[in-house]
């Protein structure tokens, strides 16, 4: 089973996930944000963008 949780910035998703986390034996949170940060380190300086989703390889 996926869970997927959506919605604004700051409203509680990454705590949720916790969460649902300590209340599911064997379940992980994968949280697509640390991605960005490693497209975000990894991008030539002359390249880097404000917002790491505003990059294509992010919406693949």
């Amino acid at each position: 089973m996926i869970i997927w949780i959506n919605g604004a910035f700051g409203s509680g998703k990454t705590h949720t996930a916790y969460e649902l986390h300590r209340r599911f034996p064997n379940s992980f949170v994968y949280d697509p944000e640390n991605m960005g940060f490693f497209i975000r380190d990894n991008i030539p300086k002359n390249m880097q963008k404000n917002d790491f989703q505003d990059y294509p390889i992010w919406r693949e």
